[in-house]
């Protein structure tokens, strides 16, 4: 009864949603008879009139258009479940989906999945490299098991583990004559040419307002996405970059001189992972190699 009844709910949505019958059961590979033969079915077993025949096509009803809603929700619920239990069999299967943002590419990421992994050398790792907010997007969807992201956090479906807030620092040329400040502050920078990355995201806007409440105009000279990339434009002299310490000391360069930026700024990097997934303590893991990655001797970022 349960499954002839599903199958019916399932015939029915498509129905409502191609149009008509024959594009019904040409989606979903059945013959048109049998599309009606289901729709019959289901009105029976729910004792409603759910279409009416004119002029050979099958319309709604009002009642069908109810049902039809409830019934959508449904699948999208079932959708979710067959989508956790595909995660759950992946880990199982010794596979681990990580997206991570293009700055941790070639720093700190290889370093803290090797300790992630280190008890599971046949684990197979898949590793997707994005945006922080496609990051987000993919966690979400369930298309990853794990995600580095940053917050604020703008997409339901997640849930978070942080791994640090880290401060802001100015990247110079190893021979700027601002190489020796102890600390820099906007008005330091009033004349420089700056590297800015994640041009209208949250945190960028933040850098934005602090400059204009400051009564300064930063003069950009390079816009990029990542913070790797703005170290390397901030050594061949293009300019001073604004990047958060923990990436910036995460890049392996003798070129260049990183100098905290006094701003009242912080941002939170967090591991994220699919709400209501059992993945909480494989996050709080990564989140923990992440921390210890930067160094060899495990010194946590400030």
């Amino acid at each position: 009864m349960a499954t002839s009844l599903m199958r019916g709910l399932e015939v029915f949505c498509a129905l409502i949603e191609a149009g008509s019958a024959t594009r019904a059961a040409r989606q979903l590979g059945l013959s048109q008879p049998a599309v009606s033969q289901q729709i019959s079915r289901l009105e029976s077993e729910l004792s409603l009139l759910l279409f009416v025949r004119e002029n050979g096509r099958m319309r709604p009803t009002e009642t069908a258009l109810m049902i039809y809603e409830e019934a959508s929700h449904a699948f999208d619920g079932l959708e979710r479940v067959l989508n956790l239990a595909k995660d759950i069999r992946g880990l199982e299967r010794g596979q681990l989906r990580v997206a991570a943002p293009y700055s941790s590419a070639a720093t700190y990421l290889p370093r803290a999945l090797r300790k992630l992994t280190s008890a599971q050398p046949r684990l197979r790792l898949m590793v997707h490299l994005g945006s922080y907010e496609h990051i987000v997007g993919r966690v979400a969807a369930r298309e990853v098991d794990l995600g580095i992201a940053k917050a604020p956090l703008l997409v339901p479906g997640v849930e978070s583990v942080e791994i640090c807030a880290s401060g802001l620092v100015a990247v110079t040329p190893i021979d700027s004559p601002l190489k020796d400040r102890k600390s820099l502050s906007t008005k330091d920078l009033k004349h420089e040419p700056l590297i800015m990355i994640g041009r209208g995201r949250p945190w960028r806007n933040e850098i934005d307002v602090a400059f204009r409440r400051a009564g300064i105009a930063p003069r950009v000279a390079v816009e990029t996405q990542s913070v790797e990339s703005a170290c390397g434009f901030a050594a061949e002299r293009f300019g001073t970059a604004i990047v958060p310490q923990w990436l910036a000391e995460a890049v392996p360069r003798n070129d260049i001189a990183i100098i905290p930026f006094k701003i009242g700024i912080k941002h939170r990097f967090l591991v994220v992972y699919p709400s209501r997934t059992e993945r909480e303590d494989l996050a709080r893991d990564f989140a923990d190699a992440c921390r210890n990655a930067l160094s060899a001797d495990g010194d946590q970022p400030q």
